[in-house]
């Protein structure tokens, strides 16, 4: 009879010891997110993370990777990458709000060249730039070609 006995208490504390396990879990996690939640959401809700933007002509190989903020165009993130690399970058935006890439650096368009871009590998009009949001994990490809 004794034995029962014994064996109910190491059973109790087994499970108690799994409750308390689990509760030290859960407030972990709990906190962890509750902590890092202000890093990796911005006001709005989008996940903060950085975009790449390449710069790929024969002649000329730049890479830029930045945050990723807001609604942030393909267009913004040129601008962006302007500013820290200082780079020379003109372009037009007429008045049905398409975009027109006209020089960067000393490379300019000809009816024989253009610049195109690409967003993760997929040819994109150069007129959308203005219009064409990022997200983090993008990856933007200029090439002259």
């Amino acid at each position: 009879m004794s034995f029962k006995k014994s064996r109910n208490t190491s059973t109790k504390s087994t499970l108690v010891a799994q409750i308390v396990f689990v509760v030290i879990i859960t407030v972990g996690i709990v906190f962890f997110e509750r902590f890092f939640s202000d890093r990796l959401s911005l006001n709005n809700g989008d996940i903060r993370g950085e975009a790449t933007l390449l710069i790929d002509f024969d002649n000329m190989r730049r890479m830029f990777e930045g945050e990723v903020v807001g609604k942030m165009t393909v267009l913004d993130a040129l601008n962006a990458s302007v500013v820290a690399g200082k780079i020379k970058f003109r372009y037009i935006v007429n008045s049905d709000n398409d975009t027109t890439v006209t020089e960067i650096n000393d490379h300019t368009t000809s009816k024989d060249t253009q610049f195109n871009f690409y967003l993760n590998s997929r040819k994109m009009d150069s007129s959308e730039l203005n219009k064409t949001n990022i997200k983090p994990g993008d990856k933007i490809t200029i090439r002259l070609e």
